[in-house]
């Protein structure tokens, strides 16, 4: 097997959802693996932490695709599925000659594509087997961002709302007849796209991420504060939309009297969080960590308060390694089909009743310890990066 690999930014960051799937996903691939970046996002100037060589063989990177002047001819699109070359003709042109010469010189059989954004770059070459990962359905995702920010957006923002959902609709209702695989990372996800395509699709799969070694090691002492975690990228905007739920529904009016501490981790910290931490001594900001397990661990609860967005929350699977129980939204646990309420975490969906949810577990220490142990054996079992490899490598061998 010679695979060729497309992704849409360079593979260097241990903290980029996108790179830490890409990266563990291929690594534990079979035979050859090329990677070839067609840059279609910002360059990161990040220092890399991620060394690609260990997953690939080779890695080139093409010149970016959006380059000269925007061609007239993309305004008129209904979908997203020829954007790139209508947009931009000589970029996308380079990147198909370029990509084919690759297939052409290195006897290639198999090309993988991360990322709808690419996925008209992948089935212009042509290959009869060519894998899709989707990851998450950026269809569902617009669906579900629109639904709950309408009120807050003027005539011509829900306009355009409405024009990049419909696009994004079509384009992933074309998807499955496009490759011969597609996969995302969310029961969810796979589900919406399986819908888009008129309900008859039987070639979109789920494969969740896994979970780094580091958070397979044994649990770290049970967190003593009287307070909870919560982690991620706030420049992520379901990540931020989440936080303020939970800042101005949850801990206001419910948690703040009961002595309970926010201790918050990850970039991008919000100036309205910033204020109300300088008024409350109970809100923790910590900004980025470079060691979450020693950041984090000394609560016993991690709040994962997702109203928008699609995909898998990694900050899970993470809680789940560290020992804290996680409460959570509905939406937030939807990736884990496995995982049960009252055993493995708590869920809740209305601001009172997540409260509650926090406090019985800062009370109740038995049930805090059982509901650890439980996660952790189910992170264990089901999520480690090998076990996901494998079923990765299993539709792999299908395509």
């Amino acid at each position: 097997m010679r695979s060729l690999v497309l992704t849409s930014r360079p593979i260097k960051l241990l903290r980029h959802g996108y790179d830490l799937r890409v990266a563990n996903l291929c690594s534990r691939m079979p035979g050859e693996r090329h990677l070839v970046v067609v840059p279609l996002d910002k360059e990161d100037r990040r220092p890399p932490t991620i060394d690609p060589l260990t997953a690939f063989d080779t890695v080139e990177t093409l010149p970016p695709v959006f380059t000269g002047r925007k061609s007239w001819r993309r305004m008129a699109r209904l979908s997203e599925d020829h954007f790139l070359e209508r947009s931009f003709p000589d970029g996308f042109r380079h990147a198909h000659d370029r990509l084919s010469q690759i297939i052409r010189e290195r006897g290639i059989t198999h090309v993988i594509v991360f990322g709808s954004n690419l996925a008209e770059v992948g089935s212009s070459l042509r290959q009869p087997r060519t894998m899709l990962d989707v990851c998450d359905s950026v269809a569902l995702t617009l669906r579900r961002a629109h639904d709950s920010r309408l009120s807050e957006r003027g005539p011509i923002g829900r306009f355009r709302a409405r024009m990049d959902l419909r696009r994004w609709r079509a384009t992933e209702g074309t998807l499955p007849r496009r490759f011969s695989i597609v996969t995302t990372i969310n029961e969810a996800d796979s589900h919406e796209i399986v819908a888009l395509a008129g309900g008859r699709a039987s070639n979109v799969h789920t494969v969740p991420n896994g979970v780094a070694p580091g958070y397979l090691e044994p649990m770290p002492p049970v967190g003593r504060r009287r307070g909870v975690a919560f982690w991620g990228n706030l420049f992520f905007p379901p990540n931020a939309h989440a936080l303020r739920h939970f800042m101005h529904d949850i801990y206001l009016p419910h948690l703040r009297d009961k002595g309970v501490e926010v201790f918050v981790a990850g970039d991008g910290g919000p100036e309205w969080l910033h204020a109300m931490a300088t008024q409350d001594p109970n809100i923790k900001l910590a900004g980025f960590v470079d060691d979450l397990r020693s950041a984090a661990t000394a609560y016993p609860v991690m709040v994962n308060p997702m109203t928008i967005g699609s995909g898998l929350k990694n900050k899970v699977l993470e809680a789940f390694g560290m020992g804290l129980c996680v409460v959570s939204t509905p939406l937030g646990m939807e990736a884990f089909p496995l995982a049960r309420d009252g055993i493995h975490c708590k869920v809740a969906e209305r601001p009172g009743a997540f409260a509650q949810a926090v406090l019985a577990l800062l009370d109740d220490e038995p049930s805090r310890l059982a509901m650890r142990s439980a996660a952790n054996r189910l992170l264990h079992e089901h999520y480690p990066w090998d076990v996901v490899g494998q079923q990765w490598n299993a539709l792999l061998a299908r395509c």
